[in-house]
């Protein structure tokens, strides 16, 4: 692989997180809705939620946290505007990433807007799931450089391991997560931070006994990107 600016890495990284980040917080707010459906509105602590997520809490309720958390541009962290930030990115990366590959990412953009404007947004939602997934599928086949893939692909799984570990999902692969962000840096030429990594190391190599503080804080300070 020929070098790849900063620039363009930080691009591509960022392209990674803000895709995960859209699709795992989308299907956890699909779980939430529904819980919210199945009793009543003190039975998701939002409060709660919003602390995991290092977001401030300006929500009224779980229903208000759920609807503008989702697709309010405006509130700082919402969903809506990493879907912003993830099609900004996109539309930079074009000729790396394709026209087709782009277009997925307009459609899960679409989607989402229809979704803020439905009283039962599951479906519009389940739009957005499905085209990211398409996206994903669609920059495998349109990117040949392996290590261009990667870092885009490092990105998602950091944003992965950061929301498994705030939001408490899927704890039994957290060692999983790790030992695939590992494998990807091999591919890449991003810059590590050696304690960061040392400790992602010890967790995923070695079976360490890493506290889920210690872990958080070293995935989110691997890379400066």
């Amino acid at each position: 692989m020929g070098p790849v600016t900063l620039s363009k890495q930080n691009r591509l990284f960022w392209l990674g997180r803000y895709a995960e980040r859209v699709y795992m917080s989308v299907q956890f707010l699909m779980d939430t809705y529904d819980t919210l459906l199945d009793g009543s509105d003190s039975s998701v602590d939002y409060a709660d939620i919003c602390r995991r997520l290092g977001v401030q809490n300006v929500y009224t309720s779980a229903e208000d946290f759920c609807r503008r958390y989702l697709f309010d541009s405006a509130v700082p962290g919402s969903v809506r505007g990493s879907m912003d930030n993830l099609l900004g990115n996109g539309i930079v990366l074009r000729e790396t990433i394709s026209t087709p590959t782009l277009a997925y990412l307009e459609m899960a953009e679409n989607a989402m807007e229809m979704a803020s404007r439905s009283e039962a947004p599951a479906v519009e939602l389940q739009w957005v799931l499905d085209d990211i997934m398409a996206f994903r599928g669609s920059f495998d086949e349109s990117v040949d450089l392996e290590g261009v893939r990667d870092i885009t692909k490092t990105g998602g799984t950091v944003e992965r391991l950061s929301l498994m570990l705030r939001l408490d999902r899927e704890p039994e692969h957290l060692r999983r997560e790790a030992l695939k962000l590992m494998n990807r840096l091999y591919k890449t030429d991003l810059t590590t931070d050696p304690a960061a990594m040392h400790t992602i190391s010890a967790f995923a190599l070695e079976a360490a006994d890493v506290s889920k503080e210690d872990l958080l804080g070293s995935v989110e300070g691997l890379f400066v990107v």
